[in-house]
């Protein structure tokens, strides 16, 4: 090739249009590694790969003059660690774990610990649906846990008992249908700590919370209405279709800061369709999003006259706040 040639052509254009695809590449290949990994070995792999690029860049800056095939040399290092460092990742801590499409609780029901107290003493569910407690402890260097019986003086076998939790400190607990009645959760380092759950029948089928259903859609990356309508203190479902080819679903939180969620449905990829069971509710009004997508987001009116809701075009989302009964 004459040095012209080389000179008008391969570096100015060829060669940084080769670079960009390069790096495309390897970023692409590379994210795959991150997003199969835990969050902690995630973490762990970017830094060692952010510090080989670091030095690299050292070596590269220190010199007057780069050729094409040192710059090339370097690329393939960066690329040699990521890749070394994802499979060292993987081997050592294995893929992250996802959920099974369709399984798991489809609600979520918010329960904090703080100053030896639960934050609710009840809450209501729907007979033979799975749900799960996200359960706050709060309370630093005190452990805490959620229990639950079938009779208000704690006597038997638990039907249900969550791992200890050291605050501050959250988990999930997963709890398998219960028949309808009226049950019992306490903790077991402090058994002053007490509730009440009361499950309830649902719809037929048991495929949704039972009363109205409301119909939500996600399409183009947002939400077919910033308003969704439920009736004060009863089960409602919402009839969420998701038509994106994405990941979406329909939290519920107290306000827009999040801090507190009332319910969290299952990520559906579309097209697809699922019913969330929603549990009864105070009047009030609160916020609601999509946690892959959080600009997608609305608010949840809960009042006496409730229900129906959703469909229309999207609100301004307001801040949320629950009025009083």
């Amino acid at each position: 090739m004459r040095t012209s040639t080389r000179d008008r052509l391969v570096l100015p254009i060829l060669l940084p249009v080769g670079i960009l695809v390069a790096i495309a590449a390897i970023l692409f290949a590379f994210s795959r590694i991150l997003l199969s990994l835990p969050a902690d070995a995630a973490t762990a792999t970017a830094l060692i790969v952010a510090f080989a690029i670091m030095v690299v860049a050292g070596v590269a800056a220190s010199r007057t003059h780069v050729a094409a095939s040192s710059l090339a040399s370097m690329v393939g290092v960066i690329a040699g660690v990521a890749m070394l460092a994802g499979g060292i990742a993987l081997l050592a801590f294995g893929p992250g774990e996802e959920a099974p499409d369709g399984e798991g609780p489809g609600v979520v029901i918010a329960l904090s610990a703080s100053d030896i107290a639960f934050d609710q003493t009840s809450f209501r569910v729907t007979a033979g649906v799975s749900f799960a407690i996200d359960f706050d402890n709060r309370d630093a260097g005190i452990q805490h846990n959620v229990q639950i019986f079938d009779n208000p003086d704690f006597t038997g076998s638990p039907l249900f008992e969550g791992d200890l939790i050291t605050g501050p400190n959250r988990a999930t607990y997963e709890v398998d249908p219960l028949d309808p009645g009226t049950y019992y959760f306490n903790c077991v380092v402090h058994p002053q700590m007490q509730g009440t759950i009361e499950v309830r029948e649902g719809s037929p089928g048991g495929g949704g919370g039972g009363g109205p259903t409301v119909d939500v859609a996600a399409q183009g990356i947002q939400f077919d209405t910033g308003r969704i309508d439920l009736p004060a203190g009863a089960p409602a479902t919402i009839h969420f279709e998701n038509r994106d080819p994405v990941q979406h679903n329909v939290a519920i939180f107290t306000d827009d800061t999040m801090a507190n969620v009332l319910f969290r449905g299952d990520l559906v990829t579309g097209p697809d369709v699922i019913d969330y069971p929603i549990p009864p509710l105070e009047p009030g009004t609160y916020y609601f999003h999509c946690d892959v997508h959080p600009s997608m987001n609305g608010m949840v009116v809960v009042s006496r006259e409730g229900g129906g809701g959703g469909g229309g075009p999207p609100e301004p989302a307001a801040t949320a706040t629950p009025s009083a009964p």
